[in-house]
């Protein structure tokens, strides 16, 4: 028995000093990543860069088409449209595809947009495959501005049913619970325009809960006033600022944020657009999208920027949190498995050999281990197969090396001019670092491993409920709440 729990301790141990240092890596490497961006753009949209966009005609600058899929989301779908149609960037149409809501999204939008119905005119794409449409809508006060309603077949479907009618070269996918910052296109424009071999464009995400919000966007951004809230402000920052813009130096970057992802249209049809039954939409396209130029042995690649230029609603509440990270865990699980045979699969170069093996034994296999070690360790030690004192400073470590990395998020956000500048806010983000690692790591890790066996028993596929809160005008109160398809 010794024997068993001392090889068993010893695993999980090497495996978690193993995963730490990985976490090291990519952190310094997210550091050089970002310097070397902001080198080469210190300032993406200056005044100057506005006043040249305005000066150029809708014939040298691509259209962007903004889709929006809504499904019950009446509390905040005005807000999240109207900071799309006051981009700066002019060239934009905005698509809102109203996924058979039965609340009263489709009804807010015609009387606060004066929209009418219209005949189905549009040249549809041939590679996307969606549900029937019931009806479409433009706006009389809003030329750029389409609406439309459909039987309800969830996310992936009715984003391919908006691309599908999407005149623009650009597309960009944006949540009906989010806000984008009035010169996000602008930005994003211009990268593309810099780097022509960038096909998709991924950027961090804000926490709008209990922000200000205006006819811009976000005006304010503050601290949210939940618990669970708070402590997503760190994680969002951390697995975004020095997770994501790491994994792009290695054709890693295997998932742009489905609350905000910006592609050229070609290479969303070429790959067949979102896969219907998905549980993580986002996650599958940027596979289908590697796989695409690895199969084609093509140049192109997905990039990933630090700036903020969205802004969404996390949980916050621990029952949200838990149908959000259950279906986070099992649209994981999904995806790691449908693409299995890119595992070290040279067809796929750095892909196939570093990335996605990567993400296998460190980003989906680790809450696994963590909570296996959490229900052995006690026990190897109990059986003396494993020095107390020494497991204690394993613990510590991994505690240490957590906060340290959290630390520098904090300090990385603030050194690229992020929106979280208030020494207040600083002070408390700091107090949350210092408590992070010690229990939210470990309830997230709970959470991932429960989604999956969940999954495994009950086969569920279903998105389950999120409860939605209007955007901060005044005083934010519960209106509704939404269960998607």
């Amino acid at each position: 028995m010794n024997t068993f729990f001392e090889i068993v301790a010893w695993i999980v141990i090497v495996y978690a000093m193993a995963y730490t240092s990985s976490k090291i890596f990519f952190t310094v490497v997210s550091i050089i990543q970002i310097k070397r961006y902001t080198k080469l753009y210190p300032h993406i949209a200056t005044e100057e860069d506005l006043d040249r966009y305005a000066s150029l005609n809708e014939h040298q600058l691509p259209t962007v088409s903004i889709i929006i899929p809504a499904y019950n989301e009446e509390p905040n779908i005005i807000d999240s449209v109207v900071s799309c149609l006051n981009q700066t960037y002019k060239y934009t149409e905005v698509i809102v595809a109203c996924d058979g809501s039965t609340d009263g999204t489709l009804q807010t939008l015609i009387e606060h947009f004066h929209l009418f119905e219209i005949k189905d005119d549009f040249k549809h794409s041939t590679n996307l495959s969606h549900q029937p449409v019931q009806q479409y809508y433009r706006s009389s006060t809003y030329e750029n501005l389409v609406v439309f309603y459909k039987e309800n077949s969830g996310k992936a479907d009715t984003v391919n049913a908006g691309i599908s009618i999407a005149s623009g070269e650009i597309v960009t996918i944006l949540d009906a619970d989010s806000l984008l910052e009035r010169n996000a296109l602008i930005h994003l424009v211009s990268i593309f325009e810099r780097d022509t071999q960038t096909v998709g464009i991924g950027t961090p995400i804000g926490v709008v809960n209990d922000s200000i919000v205006g006819a811009d966007g976000v005006v304010g951004s503050s601290f949210p006033k939940s618990f669970w809230a708070k402590i997503q402000v760190l994680e969002y920052l951390r697995s975004f600022l020095l997770g994501r813009m790491a994994m792009q130096k290695y054709n890693g970057l295997m998932i742009i944020s489905g609350a905000f992802g910006v592609y050229q249209k070609w290479i969303v049809e070429a790959v067949g657009g979102y896969q219907r039954g998905s549980m993580a939409e986002d996650m599958d396209l940027d596979c289908k999208i590697w796989r695409f130029i690895g199969d084609n042995k093509l140049k192109f690649k997905l990039k990933y920027v630090p700036e903020v230029f969205s802004w969404s609603q996390v949980p916050d509440d621990f029952r949200s949190l838990l149908t959000q990270r259950d279906r986070w865990a099992r649209g994981l699980t999904q995806t790691i498995w449908k693409n299995r045979n890119l595992f070290f699969n040279h067809r796929y170069k750095l892909l196939g050999y570093f990335s996605y093996p990567y993400y296998v034994l460190f980003e989906w296999l680790t809450p696994f281990l963590e909570i296996f070690g959490l229900l052995v360790l006690p026990f190897a030690t109990f059986y003396g197969a494993i020095d107390p004192l020494f497991l204690l400073h394993v613990f510590l470590v991994y505690y240490i090396v957590g906060v340290i990395l959290n630390i520098t998020t904090i300090i990385v956000e603030a050194s690229t001019g992020g929106h979280y500048k208030n020494s207040l806010v600083l002070r408390k983000l700091v107090v949350v670092a210092l408590f992070e690692p010690f229990f939210y790591h470990w309830v997230n890790s709970f959470l991932y491993v429960y989604g999956n066996f969940r999954a495994l028993i009950t086969r569920e596929h279903g998105w389950g409920k999120m409860r939605r809160k209007m955007f901060r005008h005044g005083q934010s109160e519960v209106v509704s709440e939404r269960k998607a398809a």
